[in-house]
């Protein structure tokens, strides 16, 4: 074996981690070579699909069809149906992705490195079997299944140590929610609470309407629900992302704003990010209030938190989660690649795992960073010869309520109403997939959801990985 290879599969990315040094199972830190895409699939006619890099914008109309939305889905019985109508099963669309970012890192090994991905831990065990079952018919059996919270410990416990003894709580803020876990050492237990009320799409949501709100006398009578102005918007939401990431670590940042004839450079400060965010930050407390009373933890033998997903690196999080709990916060310098770190860990000390041999195709070149269009590797597989549709991809943004308050005589007001309906018609115009109309086979879960991390009975376990962590392979 040459390296090895991690893959964090999330709702809104996938991060890959390319450790390329080789070495048995030994149990150090790897120094990866990192990359981030967004969880879009790009399905070019006749060729095998690719994932969207980080920051890459809209898509130009030949790229062919994008499928969203494709991760949660995972498990469940019915189709994806696509803009252009065709079905796709969701476990089918997770294992091309993998597929694709094993053939786009193969070029930092020598030879066929040895691979693990992560899966939500509040995946229920069909969701994961669906995915080997996937994987398997795609020729990567080689490709390990490792849960998201072993591999996030993992990596902590290599990098900064956990506790001996005593519980820790897991606190995973993702792009579209939260997920908070425990666990005693580097193993969890009991059962993983999920929100979808609060994510990283909501903070880049409440920027953008800052944004906007503080631009309102500028932007006059601009229509910002016309279709001219959903790729700016995407854009400065884009941007108000990279705001916030820079506000991790800086106090302030400038987000370039240009709509329509607006130019202007609006200057947003930690403190002001802060403001926006607190009320969601203190609430998610309380799902790890619930997380505790959900697996009989008493919030006295908590000994730590460990903080992972990007959105998690925003300082007021450790702030409140230290408060709450009175124990230290245990973070990586961007929790955002935790996961994929630690998988590539758990690989690399993988005793048993069997390569995997992703060879790259003549066409598609790998570069030392993410390209903004990667050439698409050929498949083997026949796809459906159906018209390509250009659609980008965008999460929506709630309107504000207006409180039963009149909304004429006012500029401002009118304007920020027209911002908040034209950023929510975003997904709705945007997005390629869209949530099927037939009926559900079981009823849709709720906001929160608890999930048992119990490995179904027919998954196998063969491949066998250092720490104890669910797997299947």
């Amino acid at each position: 074996m040459s390296g090895s290879l991690g893959i964090k599969i999330g709702t809104a990315d996938f991060v890959t981690a390319a450790d390329a040094a080789s070495g048995g199972s030994e149990r150090r830190a790897p120094r990866p070579q990192t990359t981030q895409h967004q969880a879009t699939l790009i399905m070019p006619q006749g060729m095998a699909p690719t994932l969207s890099p980080i920051g890459s914008g809209t898509r130009p109309a030949h790229m062919g069809l994008v499928v969203t939305g494709f991760v949660d889905r995972v498990g469940d019985p019915i189709d994806l149906v696509a803009a252009d109508g065709s079905a796709h099963r969701p476990e089918k669309l997770v294992a091309s992705a993998v597929q694709y970012l094993t053939r786009y890192s193969a070029g930092v090994f020598a030879g066929p490195p040895t691979i693990a991905a992560t899966y939500p831990s509040y995946w229920q065990p069909q969701g994961v079997q669906a995915l080997r079952e996937a994987l398997d018919r795609m020729d990567m059996a080689g490709v390990a299944l490792v849960d998201e919270v072993g591999s996030i410990l993992a990596r902590v416990e290599s990098t900064r140590g956990l506790p001996s003894d005593g519980a820790v709580v897991v606190y995973d803020l993702g792009g579209n929610g939260l997920s908070v876990s425990m666990a005693r050492g580097t193993e969890q237990i009991g059962r993983t609470v999920r929100s979808t009320e609060f994510g990283g799409k909501h903070i880049d949501d409440a920027i953008l309407r800052h944004v906007l709100r503080g631009l309102a006398g500028e932007l006059g009578d601009i229509d910002l629900a016309a279709p001219a102005m959903l790729a700016p918007l995407n854009e400065l939401r884009l941007r108000g992302r990279q705001a916030k990431e820079t506000l991790s670590t800086e106090t302030a940042a400038v987000i370039e704003v240009e709509l329509g004839p607006v130019r202007h450079d609006v200057r947003l400060v930690r403190s002001e990010l802060e403001d926006l965010i607190r009320e969601q930050v203190v609430e998610s407390a309380g799902l790890v209030r619930e997380a505790l009373r959900t697996n009989d933890i008493d919030a006295g033998d908590v000994r730590a938190v460990v903080l992972a997903g990007g959105s998690s690196a925003t300082p007021l999080v450790a702030e409140v989660l230290s408060a709450e709990l009175h124990v230290p916060v245990i973070a990586e310098p961007d929790p955002g690649l935790t996961s994929a770190n630690g998988a590539a860990l758990l690989a690399r000390s993988s005793v048993s795992a069997a390569p995997s041999a992703p060879v790259p195709p003549p066409s598609m070149p790998i570069p030392a960073t993410p390209p903004q269009a990667p050439e698409p590797p050929r498949s083997d597989e026949p796809v459906a010869s159906t018209p390509p549709v250009a659609i980008a991809s965008a999460d929506p943004v709630a309107p504000e309520s207006t409180g039963g308050r009149k909304k004429v005589g006012s500029r401002r007001r009118r304007q920020a109403l027209l911002a908040a309906a034209a950023i929510a018609t975003l997904a709705a115009v945007t997005i390629g997939i869209v949530t099927h109309t037939a009926p559900k086979t079981e009823p849709q879960p709720a906001v929160t959801e608890q999930v048992t991390d119990t490995p179904s009975p027919a998954a196998t376990t063969t491949t066998q990985l250092p720490y104890p962590t669910r797997h299947v392979s």
